[in-house]
């Protein structure tokens, strides 16, 4: 019942600012926070979190950062063995975090673009009955779709979070996860429920679209459902969605119903929100396992 996540891991750097730069503007930061993230590393750690089984695969670079990435990772709980050291310099975001707690993130994707057949290899040989898969877009598309054929072959239910958007189409899928903004790109549709159906029509079976403040709508198996986020004051919003993925993917994969684990997860995002960074924003174990009792 292992959860395999590959995906990015990565050095962010956290640029706290009164307001986002237009463009061509030029700001000053109040303050700047450095630590671990990337999607693939954010989402493996809150599904371990949430209870999940969790093996990741990932790449970092032969230098210092990733030395010392691996170390961070690994003092959080999650296994290293599985991520590669690559001749590139490890990854690295930029993430401006607003007074109003939105954001901006630019990231260097060297090392998971490098990220090729041997990880593939690997991760197939790792597969068993039972098992699910968790993939990002900061991987190539023909490794996503390498790995998702993999996920075919074995049998094992595939979840997606198609962000960020590189103009690829996402594999065919058994749960695909993304915000409204990447919901409207992939379907080329405003309205979020024809979004929603037009993307279990391109392929995911499916499908949780995440609202900001107005919590998430999806479909499953065949009927609509909708969650209300939870109030919260927000300092920064940069680390939600990979946290709500990973604790709705965990969930998912344990066998809760889709709706009741976006509740959890909406649970776990909104903890999230209230500390800075990415990485070090996810919930704790024993407050998951609080989230995970909660009846509200």
């Amino acid at each position: 019942m292992t959860l395999h996540v590959i995906g990015n891991i990565c050095v962010d750097v956290a640029m706290r600012v009164t307001a986002l730069p237009g463009p061509g503007e030029t700001v000053n930061a109040a303050d700047s926070l450095r630590g671990p993230g990337g999607k693939g590393a954010n989402q493996a750690l809150a599904a371990s979190r949430a209870g999940a089984a969790v093996r990741f695969f990932s790449a970092v670079g032969q230098d210092g950062e990733g030395a010392g990435l691996l170390d961070r990772v690994a003092a959080a709980g999650l296994p290293v063995i599985d991520i590669a050291r690559v001749r590139a310099v490890t990854d690295m975001s930029v993430v401006l975090v607003a007074d109003s707690a939105e954001n901006i993130v630019a990231s260097c994707v060297a090392c998971a673009r490098a990220i090729g057949d041997e990880t593939v290899a690997a991760v197939a040989e790792a597969l068993s009955p039972g098992d699910a898969m968790l993939l990002q877009g900061n991987l190539n598309n023909a490794v996503t779709q390498a790995l998702a054929a993999q996920a075919r072959k074995a049998g094992i239910r595939l979840a997606v979070n198609a962000s960020p958007l590189d103009g690829s189409a996402f594999p065919s899928c058994d749960l695909l996860v993304v915000n409204r903004g990447e919901a409207e790109s992939l379907s080329g549709n405003g309205d979020i429920d024809a979004a929603i159906d037009t993307l279990h029509a391109l392929g995911a079976r499916d499908v949780v679209v995440t609202l900001g403040a107005e919590g998430a709508t999806g479909l499953c198996g065949g009927a609509r459902f909708w969650r209300p986020a939870k109030p919260v004051k927000a300092v920064d919003t940069s680390g939600a969605g990979d946290v709500f993925c990973g604790v709705v993917v965990a969930l998912w994969h344990a066998g809760m119903a889709l709706p009741e684990a976006v509740e959890r997860a909406a649970g776990a995002a909104a903890l999230a929100v209230t500390r800075p960074g990415t990485f070090d924003s996810c919930p704790t174990r024993d407050e998951m396992q609080a989230i995970m009792l909660r009846k509200d």
